[in-house]
């Protein structure tokens, strides 16, 4: 995980992985509430979709992408707080 300035007035997290990773055309799946494509683990389903309503709720992205470790590169941007 790495959290850096995306710009003056962005902060960017970025989580990889080396796992299975997701393909282009699943993504927008797993971002709505419920959708699991994986239905052998436990979980409901609702984690990338609730960070994805936050993020964009405070003005933020949610972006998925390929990871260079293999897997998944989930980034999340957000406005730096004023102050």
């Amino acid at each position: 995980m790495v959290a850096s300035e995306a710009s003056p007035t962005r902060l960017s997290l970025v989580v990889e992985d080396n796992g299975p990773g997701l393909p282009p055309e699943a993504r927008a799946e797993v971002l709505k509430r419920g959708a699991r494509l994986d239905e052998s683990e436990p979980g409901s389903g609702l984690g990338l979709s609730i960070v994805d309503e936050l993020a964009r709720a405070y003005g933020g992205d949610l972006t998925l992408s390929d990871s260079t470790m293999g897997g998944l590169k989930v980034t999340l941007e957000l406005p730096r707080a004023e102050g």
